[in-house]
């Protein structure tokens, strides 16, 4: 197993997917950083905490930009053999195709929780910045570690709900499908985010549960919980039944 890991790493290394990843982890950090500038010019009455740039960053990471980037990291891992037309040379291995689909899984896994960490190193550099040129309220080294457990709980989260989009990545043999359902699925982010219902929404409940939000939405944690195993056990079911029935062509 560890040795189909090990081959499937190194097929990244030449891949710009995943310095390309790696930028688009980074935008949020920037954003934020430029949401900073922007108050300071406007209001430099008002002040803001290292932990406030946190939990906006948290709130843009889970539901806007790193979940669309999951996504895309999804359809190219499970979509790459289609794509670059190495099934032939793939499916005659004496491997077992549920290991080739764990093995993808769990490099989603390493993926999703490296830049999760991306996120929150870029959110740390810029803030460090910003508080040495404008100067940042409770800017204590303690308090980004404290976010760095929620940064990496985020990315394995969110890791449980792109389970669908591998399936689908793989019943179309492409990237367009599931990047344009994550768009519709974003979009649900951003609708449902402020209200009670983001709870039963896989991809907001989420985010509901790390912020400790979905008690005050009315609804049984565990019925959220519930629905994110569901999904995510939903998704891994169809995308190994598939690549299970899959024949050369």
């Amino acid at each position: 197993m560890l040795n189909l890991i090990f081959c499937e790493l190194l097929k990244l290394k030449r891949s710009k997917m995943l310095p390309l990843s790696i930028v688009g982890a980074l935008a949020t950090p920037i954003m934020m950083l430029l949401e900073a500038l922007q108050t300071h010019f406007e209001h430099p009455e008002q002040s803001f905490t290292l932990s406030d740039i946190y939990e906006n960053s948290l709130l843009y990471v889970m539901l806007l930009m790193n979940m669309l980037i999951y996504v895309a990291i999804t359809a190219y891992l499970f979509s790459r053999e289609y794509t670059e037309k190495t099934l032939k040379t793939i499916l005659p291995v004496p491997v077992s195709r549920n290991k080739l689909v764990i093995v993808k899984f769990f490099t989603l896994l390493i993926w999703s929780i490296m830049l999760s960490v991306v996120s929150w190193i870029g959110s740390l550099v810029l803030s460090t910045i910003y508080h040495f040129i404008f100067g940042l309220d409770d800017f204590y080294f303690t308090a980004s570690l404290q976010w760095l457990i929620k940064f990496l709980l985020s990315g394995i989260l969110m890791f449980c709900t792109v389970s669908p989009f591998a399936f689908l990545a793989e019943k179309t043999k492409g990237l367009v499908a599931p990047m344009i359902i994550s768009a519709v699925m974003v979009m649900g982010n951003v609708a449902l985010c402020n209200q009670n219902i983001g709870a039963l929404y896989p991809w907001t409940a989420t985010f509901f549960l790390l912020e400790g939000k979905t008690e005050s939405t009315g609804y049984p944690i565990l019925l959220s919980i519930g629905i994110i195993i569901f999904v995510s056990v939903i998704g891994s079911c169809a995308t190994f039944h598939y690549f299970k029935k899959e024949d050369l062509k």
